[in-house]
């Protein structure tokens, strides 16, 4: 009896969730191929749900395919219970598990870029068996899928985290100075003390600025209302590329130092001496109420720890070298 109920306990909560990925993507055949049965199969299982619950979940003549009200009245609650059976099968696992498990993180690309060498390094050294999945991306379509459960959690701008997040919980983290970075022998690097305007004669390079961010440095440099092209000639997640193409052109790179740590110490790139006043601020990011299993846990600390030991050490870095100055 007790496994009859079990067997009939989990077929329901399939069929939930099938309802919600056709109710997400307005298709049963894009639903069918992420629940990765066949679309007869998610059809019957729909059906059988809409049996047992004596009512029509969808409109099926219309395109896409639509909720009825009453499917569209208990949708919250089925989201809502979806992910309570998941917090409730992390747990289960956490104690199964122990050192094992896998992990999807998403982390912008900066950031990653920036101080996701060292984090990923001393983390791993204490959890070898924990596989991670790292993704790289924009924080608007990481925080989707921190919703969607594609991630355990992310490290997203937290200047792009200023709206609609009451259902996550954000750690802001000590910012990262940026700074411009150019080849060497660039012709800006003769000039003793650029100033903004010097900065503007050139085209530069980035990842991703917040809108709030790209308006500032348009002000910096007097181009706020000029027009022509955008501030950013080339925007991309592929840091290297963008490092490589900044060594061989006249092209400036907006990035934090870390990005560009190696390359400064081998003389391939220099920073410009000039202040920008821009930095780089990173949230790590949870969906409130989620079971994270001990091994992300673990990561988030050092994440913490390692952005906090940077800033730490780009402060006395800073200090020694007024003092110098002085």
């Amino acid at each position: 009896m007790h496994r009859r109920r079990k067997g009939h306990e989990m077929q329901n909560l399939t069929q939930l969730q099938h309802f919600k990925l056709v109710a997400r993507e307005g298709s049963f055949a894009r639903a069918a191929d992420l629940a990765h049965i066949t679309q007869p199969a998610l059809s019957n299982s729909i059906r059988s749900l809409e049996r047992r619950l004596g009512f029509q979940l969808f409109e099926r003549s219309e395109r896409p395919v639509r909720l009825t009200p009453v499917g569209k009245s208990i949708l919250d609650r089925v989201d809502a219970l979806l992910f309570e059976a998941r917090n409730l099968d992390q747990m289960l696992e956490n104690l199964s598990i122990g050192k094992g498990g896998q992990l999807r993180v998403g982390m912008t690309a900066v950031f990653s870029t920036s101080l996701g060498g060292p984090i990923l390094a001393e983390w791993h050294a204490r959890h070898p068996d924990v596989k991670l999945n790292l993704i790289i991306d924009e924080t608007t379509r990481l925080v989707h899928g921190l919703r969607e459960e594609v991630y355990d959690f992310i490290v997203g701008d937290a200047r792009d985290l200023r709206e609609d997040i009451d259902d996550l919980n954000l750690i802001e983290m000590p910012p990262q100075a940026g700074g411009a970075f150019c080849r060497s022998g660039h012709p800006i690097l003769t000039i003793r003390r650029p100033q903004p305007s010097d900065l503007a004669r050139y085209r530069f390079a980035g990842t991703h600025f917040p809108k709030s961010v790209a308006r500032a440095f348009a002000s910096f440099v007097g181009r706020q209302d000029r027009a022509g092209p955008p501030i950013v000639a080339i925007d991309s997640h592929n840091i290297a590329a963008l490092r490589d193409a900044v060594a061989e052109s006249d092209l400036i790179l907006l990035t934090t130092s870390g990005c560009v740590r190696n390359e400064l110490a081998l003389g391939i790139l220099h920073q410009i001496p000039v202040e920008l006043g821009i930095n780089g601020v990173w949230s790590v990011v949870t969906r409130r109420g989620r079971v994270l299993q001990p091994a992300a846990q673990k990561l988030i600390e050092k994440i913490i720890e390692i952005a906090a030991r940077e800033h730490d050490h780009r402060l006395h870095s800073y200090a020694h070298q007024f003092a110098i100055r002085r």
